[in-house]
């Protein structure tokens, strides 16, 4: 990765870059020469990834936010454009997933994960338009999953913030046509990552695992490249990942299908196919 790339002296946000897809995203747009401010809950994780950025260590702005705290979040944006008078990028990456059937799942959690992986992101991006209109550009980055596009067993509760966030910012670049500003909706498959250990259960209980599918899932360093790639070139939508993507191609031409392949141990099933087919 060349200092001469596109994202050379970017300020880019990243939300969620304590861990997983966000650490990575930090360590290679370090690499790329960007300039970065990094945000997640827990500061001493987020300084452990400054410290082991690749191109001057230590160089990004630590900048912790909890995104479940919507009445701090005006103050964190002006903070984040205030370190080097602007943002070019923000990536929405922060979330958290759950993982329990409906009936198990209390409205607490469910009102917590729409405030940490919809109604944050959400506020954050329409904090930051105003400044990105002044600056005629500005790219609004959106780390969503496959369960923005359809529900699975005990996932209810994580699927569905991750489809308001695609009703939002489809909505919301409609708005934006010819202003300089764009969004890509990013779709991550199973990538291999710590976010089922992450996870929480139905009455806030840790789920406190990584599942089979995630230990040897599709790497994180690929998946990221290829993020990077598409954040370049614009892409309204991007999926990345392994086999599993054959089931947006199915929930577009039969849903009816799809909703039968998932109804019982559709990770069961995608390792099967991956087996099966070399993937």
């Amino acid at each position: 990765m060349k200092s001469n790339s596109h994202f050379h002296g970017k300020v880019i946000w990243i939300t969620g870059a304590s861990s997983g897809i966000g650490e990575e995203m930090s360590y290679q747009f370090s690499k790329l020469g960007a300039q970065l401010i990094i945000s997640a809950r827990n500061e001493g994780k987020l300084r452990r990834v400054n410290a082991q950025l690749p191109r001057n260590p230590g160089s990004a702005k630590v900048h912790p936010l909890d995104l479940e705290n919507l009445t701090e979040l005006p103050d964190k944006v002006k903070m984040a454009i205030s370190y080097f008078g602007r943002v070019d990028i923000l990536v929405n990456n922060a979330g958290l997933a759950v993982r329990d059937f409906v009936g198990n799942t209390s409205l607490e959690i469910d009102l917590k994960l729409m405030n940490i992986n919809y109604l944050g992101p959400i506020t954050l991006s329409k904090l930051l338009l105003p400044q990105f209109k002044i600056q005629g550009n500005g790219q609004l980055v959106v780390i969503s999953s496959l369960s923005g596009k359809y529900g699975v067993p005990k996932l209810a509760a994580y699927a569905a913030p991750k489809h308001a966030l695609h009703g939002f910012y489809e909505s919301l670049r409609s708005e934006l046509v010819d202003s300089g500003i764009g969004i890509s909706l990013i779709i991550p498959g199973i990538i291999q990552t710590e976010i089922t250990a992450h996870a929480v259960l139905g009455q806030g209980e840790n789920y406190g695992k990584v599942e089979t599918a995630f230990k040897n899932a599709y790497p994180v360093e690929k998946a990221v490249r290829k993020i990077i790639v598409a954040i370049q070139q614009g892409k309204e939508e991007f999926y990345v990942g392994g086999a599993e993507g054959f089931t947006l191609w199915l929930n577009r031409f039969s849903p009816w299908l799809l909703r039968r392949f998932i109804r019982n141990h559709p990770l069961k099933k995608l390792r099967v196919i991956k087996k099966r087919f070399g993937f």
